[in-house]
């Protein structure tokens, strides 16, 4: 306490020999200073953080906590203590720092499980702990997905049976807790399937489930009951097919008309209906079949017949050797049957019609009416017809409108946001050196001129005599007074030499270098 006393005396003592100009110099040079500091702490961007884990459970997040503080680590949590948050240059670094310690274990258990070793451990519950292990891993990787916040999965082993047939399928369910604003695309999806059913032993994708944390379904057994089946897909193929004939058409037209004065836009109505047709033809392109082999049968037959006579009954049938009279007839009968047998002419066809099957096209040209002459509006659209294979039976349409376009200025484009962060860097450099300088600058002024506002003083010249002393003179000189001395008449001091004397009492150095300066001078 002496100590800092002690100082503080000398530093008042120090304080007390400025010049009035010195003090204002000392402060201004203070407040320059301390202006540029708290310039340079204002322009200092603040400390950035970054997330080094989020969506911690209660466990992770104070042990992450704790580590972090015994290394010293600033950190900060968020609100709803699931996110901590670390200086952005130091994210890696802790990351390692932590994986090399465990953590974060992910909220669930894995295959740590099996790290503690127990003994009397029943086969079901060593099947159940296999079961947790598999849910746990396979939570853990789910949830690192970019898309993915969280996720809980729920597998079914049943167990074996004797009989195939009584043997029931493994299934398993996942939830997904998506971040907001995100959805998995149907590759994603996919993926989470894939990667769940090779898992899981005897998993197959139909019997897994996939749902949001809505409760949304996002795969329900098969690619047909995903939410996203296969429209991204078709999406991307008409988008390539129309952007591909635009650029085509845009290309040819340009050609004709100039670049710039042509405005081409393609729409295309796709069929994503998959078809199967079988047809089967016989005497295909309508011949006549060929002939294989052919026979004819021909019967005749010819004869004479005799009449009956008589009354017909049994009188008449009875004989009575009587000679009678009757008529003969002569007949002739013809039978024919002929058999051709023709080669089998037979056509089976099986045509499958592929998914994405060009259903409708429409075609939007737009004529520069400024630079392009109206009556060249017919010949390209013919062209663009020709072109595009316009069916005007499907219900294709072209459209050539010659229409003058408006001027469009280009606006300049905005500097780069990292040129901007160093022109900013070099500036905020620049008023950290200037400021300084400014204040030495300006010290030095001071000082400079305190300097030259110290003029010579004229010191009074007393007149001695110039008679030698004898030695009774010499012995009777301190018994001599004043009066009887030669020297100039009394006169009173001017004010620069009070200043000067005020000055030597006060700062000895400064009257030491003022008086080595003159004497260099001369």
């Amino acid at each position: 306490m002496g100590r800092i006393t002690q100082q503080l005396a000398q530093l008042r003592t120090r304080w007390d020999r400025l010049t009035p100009n010195q003090r204002v110099a000392v402060i201004g040079v203070a407040l320059t200073a301390l202006f540029a500091v708290t310039l340079l702490l204002v322009m200092q961007p603040p400390q950035r953080y970054a997330p080094v884990y989020t969506n911690l459970s209660g466990e992770d997040a104070a042990a992450i906590v704790e580590q972090l503080r015994q290394q010293g680590v600033p950190y900060r949590l968020s609100a709803d203590g699931t996110t901590v948050s670390v200086p952005a240059d130091r994210v890696a670094d802790v990351r390692l720092a932590l994986a090399s310690l465990g953590l974060p274990k992910g909220g669930s258990l894995g295959f740590e499980l099996f790290d503690r070793s127990s003994f009397g451990v029943t086969d079901f519950a060593q099947r159940v702990n296999y079961q947790r292990a598999i849910e746990g891993e396979l939570q853990r990787t789910i949830s690192r997905l970019d898309a993915v916040s969280s996720a809980r999965v729920h597998i079914v082993i049943p167990e074996e049976s004797l009989f195939a047939e009584d043997q029931q399928p493994t299934s398993a369910a996942v939830v997904l807790q998506l971040k907001p604003g995100r959805q998995l695309t149907e590759d994603q999806v996919r993926g989470i399937v894939h990667l769940v059913s090779s898992a899981v032993p005897g998993l197959q994708p139909e019997h897994l489930t996939v749902v949001d944390n809505a409760g949304n379904p996002i795969w329900s057994g098969n690619e047909a009951g995903s939410a996203t089946a296969g429209m991204d897909e078709r999406l991307k193929a008409q988008r390539a097919y129309e952007t591909t004939l635009a650029t085509q058409l845009q290309t040819m037209i340009a050609r004709i008309v100039g670049n710039g004065n042509a405005a081409v836009q393609v729409h295309a109505t796709l069929d994503w209906d998959q078809r199967s047709v079988d047809s089967e033809i016989f005497s295909p392109n309508g011949t006549q079949p060929q002939v294989r082999s052919q026979q004819e049968r021909v019967q005749t037959v010819e004869g004479n017949t005799t009449g009956a006579i008589g009354v017909p009954g049994v009188d008449s049938n009875v004989q009575t050797f009587q000679e009678g009279a009757g008529g003969q007839n002569q007949q002739r009968s013809e039978l024919r049957e002929s058999t051709t047998n023709y080669e089998v002419s037979r056509q089976v066809e099986r045509v499958v019609q592929a998914p994405g099957q060009l259903e409708r096209l429409s075609v939007a040209v737009v004529l520069n009416g400024s630079a392009v002459d109206p009556t060249v509006a017919q010949q390209v659209r013919d062209l663009v017809a020709a072109a595009a294979g316009i069916v005007p039976e499907r219900g294709d349409s072209v459209t050539v409108s010659v229409v003058p376009f408006s001027a469009i200025t280009p606006e300049e484009a905005p500097a780069g946001a990292g040129l901007i962060d160093r022109l900013l860097d070099f500036a905020r450099i620049g008023v950290i050196v200037l400021i300084p300088l400014v204040a030495l600058l300006i010290a030095w002024r001071v000082l400079a001129s305190q300097r030259g506002a110290l003029q010579p003083v004229p010191v009074p010249q007393y007149r001695v005599s110039s008679e030698p002393l004898t030695g009774a003179g010499s012995a009777s000189l301190g018994a001599t007074s004043a009066a009887e001395i030669p020297g100039p008449p009394p006169a009173s001091p001017p004010p620069q030499f009070k200043e000067l004397q005020e000055l030597a009492r006060r700062d000895p150095a400064i009257v030491a270098q003022l008086v080595r300066s003159w004497l260099s001078e001369e």
